[in-house]
């Protein structure tokens, strides 16, 4: 039988728990071990007295656009129903697209690879917004980038923050078992705020272990804080989503093993 491509590899996924299994099962199918490492909770604010008052008021609006499939999700169980038919719906990546299809409401429009805000921006669509209102639905304090544009480009723009990033109390003991046996690989993070909650969680003793890891990243702007922290060894995901995290993975594993060989 032949080797599977990430055969007796330790693969850390830090996503959180309800997002974790896609990538997890890929790299189980390649033959890899997946250790679910969840470094971010997703919660409901603790305070929705202005995401309501938003929710009342979908009517004003002319475009959504959801940045994330949780976005998607903590708004409609905030909304309790559908959008508006007469809102226009615009999904950033798609992760993002199929969420709001599995609520019967698909977007119109889909940022093109690699699937974030800058890609999203770049449509025709999004370059005539002037005197158009916009909500932004997204977790608290997330980027600035897609609605400073917006507003740069005419529109009125507010946001409906319907849920919250939280760092979890979580027991490091798993990640430090598995440094002391040799048998940690590599770590996967899909954001940066992953990347600062994770060396948090692991503190200054762990540090060196930490840094000597290779990763896995999302985005660029995610290699360049880790490198910025101290991180040697960063490959990028061509585009967001699950399937190009294993491309990024497997294309780690066979320089890797190029360079075992060599």
């Amino acid at each position: 039988m032949p080797k599977a491509d990430l055969d007796g590899l330790t693969i850390v996924v830090t996503r959180p728990a309800h997002q974790a299994e896609g990538i997890s099962q890929l790299i189980e199918a390649q033959g890899g071990n997946a250790l679910r490492f969840p470094v971010i909770d997703i919660q409901a604010p603790s305070d929705t007295a202005a995401l309501n008052a938003l929710l009342r008021q979908l009517d004003r609006y002319h475009l959504a656009i959801f940045v994330s499939a949780n976005a998607v999700e903590f708004a409609y169980r905030a909304l309790g129903h559908r959008l508006p038919e007469s809102l226009s719906r615009a999904a950033v990546g798609q992760a993002t697209a199929k969420a709001l299809a599995n609520h019967g409401q698909p977007a119109h429009w889909i940022s093109p690879a690699p699937y974030n805000s800058e890609a999203l921006l770049t449509m025709p669509e999004f370059n005539d917004v002037a005197g158009k209102r916009v909500i932004i639905f997204r977790g608290e304090g997330g980027r600035e980038h897609l609605a400073e544009t917006l507003k740069q480009r005419g529109a009125q723009v507010d946001y409906a923050e319907c849920y919250r990033r939280v760092a979890p109390d979580r027991d490091v003991t798993p990640l430090l078992a598995a440094w002391e046996a040799g048998r940690l690989h590599l770590i996967v993070i899909t954001s940066n705020e992953a990347l600062h909650n994770l060396m948090a969680m692991v503190g200054d003793r762990h540090r060196q272990q930490l840094m000597a890891t290779p990763l896995v990243v999302m985005s660029e702007r995610t290699a360049e804080l880790a490198r910025q922290q101290g991180f040697a060894a960063v490959t990028v995901a061509a585009t967001a989503g699950d399937a190009a995290l294993l491309a990024a993975i497997k294309q780690w594993a066979k320089i890797s093993t190029q360079r075992e060989q060599a």
